[in-house]
């Protein structure tokens, strides 16, 4: 039984310029420089431009693009996920208004939201 390949950097290079148009001519030219960190530095510019427009539908759609890339990827490309694209949600908490985030919040994947809490060190403390 074969399987599943993981996504490493030059795969998920292809697939985010294919998925992200408004900016695949960026990620083309990053990737072939081998800069994967560079290719999701400029998704985050992405989401950074959408949110100043109010475009909420498209942010959840490239979040969650980036949320299957990383449940798909090798070791390198989450932790490029998580240490870059997933570190990047408190600056866009913060150009948000509290109902924007909170309703942004319940749409990006769960596995995210588990990094996010864990990097902010939000976490409860459950007492026994």
């Amino acid at each position: 039984m074969k399987s599943k390949q993981k996504i490493n950097e030059d795969r998920a290079a292809v697939y985010l310029a294919e998925h992200h148009k408004e900016i695949s001519n960026e990620i083309r030219e990053l990737y072939a420089h081998k800069n994967f960190a560079g290719i999701l530095q400029a998704v985050v510019n992405l989401i950074k431009c959408l949110l100043e427009k109010g475009e909420f539908t498209k942010i959840t759609k490239h979040i969650k693009y980036i949320g299957w890339i990383y449940q798909r990827g090798n070791d390198y490309i989450r932790y490029i996920i998580e240490n870059l694209f997933v570190r990047s949600f408190e600056g866009i908490r913060k150009r948000c208004s509290t109902n924007q985030w909170q309703q942004l919040y319940t749409e990006i994947p769960k596995s995210f939201q588990m990094v996010y809490i864990k990097q902010n060190n939000i976490i409860q403390t459950i007492k026994i």
